[in-house]
């Protein structure tokens, strides 16, 4: 009969050790993943290049840009240059953008 006690206590013994695992796992994992989002936020988060602060997107012209919150400079992405100097094709962009162009 004390057999049959000392492998019950055992197989909880075994169970509760489990269980303790599985909670520790969970508990790791979320971390894990608290940690790869924030660093996938960081990333994304663009900085300004000239003063290091985060940039905001804006739109002008129906043209998204970046600028920064706090110096408030723009900064444009590939492409986008050339988007504003169609639409100001009369202004001094425009003029400046053909002549060079």
């Amino acid at each position: 009969m004390a057999n049959k006690w000392d492998e019950r206590k055992k197989a909880q013994e075994d169970e509760y050790f489990v269980k303790k695992e599985q909670e520790q796992l969970a508990k790791l994992r979320a971390k894990q993943q608290a940690e790869s989002d924030s660093a996938a936020k960081q990333a994304v988060t663009m900085k300004c290049p000239r003063c290091g602060e985060a940039l905001k997107e804006e739109t002008f012209q129906k043209i998204t840009i970046d600028q920064c919150s706090a110096c408030h400079g723009i900064w444009l992405d590939a492409g986008e240059l050339e988007q504003v100097a169609e639409k100001e094709s009369g202004g001094w962009l425009g003029k400046f953008w053909q002549k060079n162009g």
